[in-house]
């Protein structure tokens, strides 16, 4: 089990390549600590990953981010202000969540593999489609689409999933009105983020089969006993996934702050549907395994024409 550094990453600019090796060298190192969890058993060993994790983290990655918008305000990328927000969001949300913990002076096994899966799922996620945006190969800052129907719902989740994890996924919407009924093993969350004055909450699952590929792609074949670290990598990496997915079709939605996550049952899935079924549900299938998103968004009401029949 390792993360490897791909050409996939590199963005033609040596500075921003090196960097990103660098960071992608820091996460292996903080990943080695962890491959065996019975070596994160001394509870002073789980500071000392926690301390200089932050502490080479925090100082890279600060002044890389510094040096990236520097560059960014420099070339007049329109996209500055959504990027800035994104490296803030890491500081706060992920570093500054794991220091405030740092300063209790004690730190769980469970949470030390959360620190060292969110910052490797954020990472991957952020360099593909962020990074790469600035110099016209990621997701982010591209024309919103506003003319929707199946065919291009379906081409997008492809692009954005072959962007983010190299993975042809074949994506393919089998149900727009999906209302909620378990479709195979599966890991389903809810996530919270802040639109302005608004809370926006995005449900969403994956099959244990697609999870198990997007899994192999960050961290190789070898995964078994890492379960921990896979789903606090899952949840940072579905947090910024989905916005990205959002953000190509709804007005403003790039510009969403993610708050909270909560990982939920099918039945719990089903529960929420029986209450309240929401404004846009669809389920996909794909040749590594089902999916679903569900939001209260109205994304018909933004475009200039909306169709999801199925091979539309």
């Amino acid at each position: 089990m390792e993360i490897r550094w791909s050409k996939d990453y590199e963005m033609g600019i040596e500075g921003f390549d090196r960097d990103h090796k660098q960071l992608f060298a820091i996460a292996g190192k903080l990943l080695d600590k962890v491959r065996d969890p019975s070596d994160i058993k001394d509870p002073n060993l789980r500071l000392f990953v926690l301390r200089e994790g932050i502490r080479y983290l925090w100082g890279y990655f600060d002044d890389h981010a510094l040096r990236e918008e520097a560059y960014m305000r420099e070339i007049g990328y329109a996209d500055y202000g959504l990027h800035k927000r994104l490296h803030d969001e890491f500081k706060e949300n992920t570093l500054g969540r794991y220091q405030r913990l740092l300063e209790t002076g004690a730190c769980s096994q469970e949470e030390v593999m959360d620190f060292v899966g969110r910052g490797i799922g954020w990472l991957v996620e952020h360099i593909s489609t962020a990074d790469l945006a600035i110099v016209g190969r990621g997701t982010i800052g591209k024309p919103r689409i506003t003319k929707i129907n199946s065919q291009v719902v379906e081409q997008e989740f492809n692009t954005i999933f072959a962007s983010a994890l190299n993975v042809n996924v074949g994506a393919r919407l089998i149900d727009p009105n999906y209302a909620g009924t378990p479709f195979g093993s599966a890991i389903c969350q809810e996530l919270i983020y802040q639109r302005g004055d608004r809370k926006v909450s995005v449900l969403a699952g994956l099959e244990n089969s697609l999870l198990a590929a997007a899994a192999e792609a960050v961290y190789g074949p070898e995964l078994q006993g890492m379960e921990a670290l896979i789903m606090a990598t899952l949840e940072i990496f579905s947090a910024n996934f989905w916005r990205t997915v959002g953000s190509r079709f709804i007005e403003g939605d790039a510009e969403m702050v993610f708050k909270e996550n909560h990982f939920l049952t099918q039945s719990q899935i089903q529960e929420r549907y029986a209450k309240h079924m929401p404004k846009l549900s669809v389920l996909f299938d794909s040749n590594r395994g089902k999916f679903f998103v569900a939001t209260e968004t109205d994304i018909a009401a933004q475009a200039e024409s909306f169709d999801l029949s199925v091979g539309a």
